[in-house]
């Protein structure tokens, strides 16, 4: 952190770069306060570990799974190097992987529940004819097959209709059932059964609970998942846009990193940085490692008494100081106030005019 002389001298060093005279400055004659910028992350790993039981239909081998004994959560596995992986583990209760066969079929087959086991499921032989429904088979004798009228010889539809085969007459049956009103079943041919479509006439089908293997394993499955958690440090908005700005393009930061499970800033750190990242370092719930990246600068605010209008940000960089020059707040507020009158005016003489 740059001292108070270094502070007053790059102030001074910046007034003669514009031209401006600067005498020489005193601690007393100008006020100094500090901003700490301080941005970075803190990327936690948090643990989730849960039982449960499995069931697998079929042959599975688990050999190659990690086993652990009656509680997961005793269980030790060491923390992941990065806090940052994502990653979940498998593993296996040791003694309670049982391999038996399935108690609900035959080797996989049961029989089939919609014709059980019958292999063919009745059908209505006919149906109604698609074409006239029915209603209109025959314009003599309506599928009977005994004429009831004469049909007219002026029919528009004429030219449509077929002889009967139910009476005989003719040009007065629907072309597609002949008069009969009906269709034989297309599924069936007019059988009254036809092949179970959930088995394909094999009467069996297979079994639900083992997916027709015939055999069932069942453990208990250790579930432990690491998942990331990032919080993010941004610098408080306490100084101007361009200020900071320049302070994260030219700024000389100082980093701070530490890792592990309970990592506090090292030793060395600032008081004032370390004061700032506490709170932060409470452990989360199920918090098993933690990896700190953050970087801090400290910038000097200065204001004079022979500049009121102005403020000066001196920025530590790698050579010498660097100072930004804004406008003072209360500067900011008379443009405001200017700029507010001036418009008031335009309004008023547009009113005036109008």
């Amino acid at each position: 952190m740059l001292s108070d002389e270094d502070v007053l001298a790059a102030v001074r060093r910046g007034l003669k770069q514009r031209g401006e005279p600067a005498r020489t400055l005193r601690r007393v004659e100008a006020k100094i306060t500090r901003h700490l910028l301080l941005e970075g992350e803190i990327v936690r790993c948090i643990e989730s570990r849960e039982e449960k039981p499995q069931l697998h239909r079929g042959p599975v081998d688990l050999s190659e799974r990690p086993q652990y004994e009656t509680d997961i959560d005793e269980h030790p596995i060491p923390a992941p190097r990065d806090p940052a992986d994502r990653v979940t583990h498998t593993l296996v209760r040791r003694g309670t992987v049982r391999d038996r066969a399935c108690d609900a079929c035959g080797n996989g087959r049961t029989q089939c529940g919609r014709c059980r086991g019958a292999g063919d499921i009745p059908c209505e032989p006919w149906t109604a004819c698609e074409t006239c429904r029915g209603l209109d088979s025959c314009r003599r004798c309506d599928g009977t097959g005994r004429r009831t009228r004469e049909a007219p010889d002026d029919e528009p539809d004429k030219d449509e209709r077929v002889t009967c085969a139910m009476c005989g007459a003719g040009d007065a049956a629907c072309a597609a059932c002949r008069g009969r009103g009906r269709q034989k079943c297309a599924r069936c041919e007019g059988k009254s059964t036809r092949t179970c479509p959930a088995c394909s006439g094999d009467g069996t089908a297979a079994c639900d609970r083992c997916a027709g293997t015939g055999r069932l394993v069942t453990w208990t499955e250790g579930v432990v998942e690491w998942r990331p958690h990032t919080d993010t440090i941004a610098p408080a908005a306490d100084i101007p846009f361009r200020a900071g700005r320049q302070a994260r393009e030219r700024g000389d930061w100082t980093t701070v990193e530490a890792s592990g499970e309970r990592a506090a800033p090292p030793p060395d750190t600032a008081t004032e940085v370390t004061r700032l990242l506490t709170p932060r370092l409470r452990p989360h719930p199920g918090e098993i490692t933690r990896r700190i990246s953050v970087r801090h600068l400290s910038v000097a605010r200065v204001t004079l008494a022979e500049h009121p209008h102005r403020v000066f940000f001196v920025i530590p960089t790698a050579a010498d100081p660097y100072v930004v020059r804004v406008s003072s707040p209360r500067r900011v507020w008379q443009f405001a106030a200017i700029a507010l009158a001036a418009v008031a005016c335009l309004v008023m003489v547009s009113w005036l005019v109008g």
